[in-house]
């Protein structure tokens, strides 16, 4: 079995093909760099990229797996969580593959997708699952590929997004965590007193905008350098998601965690959870650096989940882009 999977969730063109245990025989993504001028993605500036680009990239990544676009079994988009205009481009150009062709399309939810990115990994469950990103954090519990359940997000701002806005308002460029991650590594991660909103490890609640203001208000006293507010803000999220994340992995008694999402990028984050999943004996899946950000593979993987679960698996072609997601259980197919 062979399947073409395609990303346009935000502002990253992608696409893969997997074989059907989750091989990658070909990926490729287009990362948008029209943004950093705006200081953030412009939905609209995207959604044109992405309209722009898409048939390349999928072109080429078929042309690279030797697989001509006949030989594909099964066609999977991003329906949503994202950005709609961004959504509506991937998910329509790969329908219309899947119904030129007669082949099954599956239209596949964002968040289940960054967690899949682990499907080909031995995974043993039950497990605690951090997604840390621009535009969501969240923890879930899992018991199997087919069973993940909300244990909490966050209330305001996500991870992500409070490391750029911080790296915005310090005029350090966009996207901002990978230049704070960097900066950090030069300054003193104790010398700026920053608060841990709803800290305690028992609630799996997030929010980050009393910190990023914090931040902005030790920014503007003028009293600390770049390398100390980042090497401190970057402690005090990343305290916040390792604390959150062994309590609930260790009260549920699970056996592994898994960590997604563009801010499991970060060194320090992933430092601390190693250090803290070998003193309890749990098993630690970090993606590869390559694929802790939007991508096509975790899109595949998410789609050969539900085929594997149910071979009969697929989304009518009335399957539309949403914005948000509201649910408390977490499945592969979003349609």
């Amino acid at each position: 079995m062979l399947l073409l999977a395609v990303e346009t969730s935000c502002d990253d063109s992608a696409a893969a093909v997997l074989d059907g245990s989750g091989k990658v025989l070909a990926e490729e993504v287009y990362t948008q760099t029209e943004h950093c001028a705006h200081g953030g993605v412009v939905p609209e500036i995207a959604s044109r990229l992405h309209m722009s680009v898409l048939p390349g990239v999928a072109g080429r990544v078929l042309e690279k797996s030797g697989t001509p676009l006949s030989g594909i079994d099964a066609f999977a988009a991003t329906a949503g969580p994202g950005l709609t205009g961004s959504l509506l481009v991937g998910i329509s150009y790969t329908k219309s593959l899947a119904f030129a062709l007669g082949k099954p399309f599956l239209g596949i939810n964002h968040l289940s997708a960054h967690l899949h990115i682990h499907y080909t990994e031995p995974v043993e469950f039950p497990a605690v699952a951090l997604l840390a990103s621009g535009g969501h954090t969240m923890l879930f519990y899992m018991t199997s590929w087919n069973s993940c359940c909300l244990l909490g997000s966050t209330r305001d701002d996500a991870a992500g997004e409070a490391f750029d806005k911080t790296a915005k308002l310090m005029e350090l460029g966009y996207p901002g965590g990978r230049i704070i991650d960097r900066l950090a590594e030069s300054g003193d991660p104790f010398s700026v007193k920053l608060p841990l909103p709803l800290g305690s490890g028992k609630n799996p609640e997030f929010s980050f905008s009393g910190l990023k203001t914090a931040a902005k208000l030790a920014w503007e006293s003028g009293s600390v350098s770049a390398e100390d507010l980042a090497a401190s803000f970057r402690r005090t999220v990343c305290d916040i998601l390792v604390r959150k994340t062994i309590y609930q992995a260790v009260h549920r008694s699970a056996r592994s965690v898994l960590a997604a999402g563009g801010v499991s990028a970060n060194s320090l984050l992933r430092k601390e959870l190693e250090v803290s999943c070998r003193k309890r004996n749990l098993k630690l899946f970090v993606p590869p650096a390559e694929h802790t950000m939007d991508n096509a593979v975790m899109v595949g993987r998410a789609a050969l989940s539900a085929l594997h679960f149910n071979p009969d698996a697929f989304s009518p072609l009335s399957c539309n882009a949403f914005p948000r997601w509201e649910g408390t259980c977490l499945s592969p197919l979003s349609c």
